[in-house]
């Protein structure tokens, strides 16, 4: 776990509330468990935060921290969950590009389709937002997978707002998605 808590108050979600606001552990001391790992025999770590890619302290974003994690010896792989799109910056795209150790594939959360419903979520992104990510994302790491969560029947959720969340998809092409019913998630 490199960092606890979470900034964001999603509309759905309880984590500000229950883990508080964000807190990034030292760069250094990360880095002293990754290499304690290394040592231990692992080859691979996964960095873990609720909005992992909001990482920083002390000067370190996530970016340069993934770049230092990729120098530890003895690593061979680099996974990390679960990233914002709202935090997906350049320094972390150019890390995903860069890092040899870091694994092609990106969990990103969209939650919806429906800029409308994101809106509601209080997600800080459009649908159109996302898709541009995508591309940016795409376009730096040929070949990356992509996996997603998705919710739907979020209060207020029209069969339009449904068939956007259909549409994003379809042109995204998700490798994989989780996809939840509000109603049963939430108890709406």
């Amino acid at each position: 776990t490199v960092m606890r808590g979470c900034d964001r108050f999603c509309a759905f979600c309880v984590v500000p509330y229950v883990r508080g606001r964000e807190r990034s552990l030292p760069a250094d001391v990360v880095l002293d468990q990754v290499r304690q790992a290394a040592a231990a025999g692992y080859r691979e770590v996964v960095l873990l935060g609720q909005t992992v890619n909001a990482y920083h302290h002390g000067g370190v974003d996530f970016g340069t921290l993934l770049r230092r994690t990729d120098e530890v010896d003895g690593i061979v792989r680099i996974r990390f969950t679960s990233p914002h799109p709202c935090d997906m910056t350049d320094s972390v795209i150019d890390a995903l590009a860069r890092c040899k150790k870091v694994c092609p594939h990106l969990h990103l959360p969209v939650q919806s389709g429906s800029t409308a419903v994101l809106t509601r979520m209080e997600r800080g992104y459009s649908a159109e937002d996302y898709r541009r990510l995508v591309e940016r994302l795409r376009a730096a790491v040929p070949g990356l997978a992509l996996s997603t969560d998705v919710m739907v029947g979020f209060p207020g959720e029209s069969e339009e707002d449904f068939e956007a969340t259909l549409t994003l998809m379809r042109v995204v092409g998700h490798d994989h998605a989780t996809v939840a019913k509000g109603t049963e998630v939430l108890g709406w």
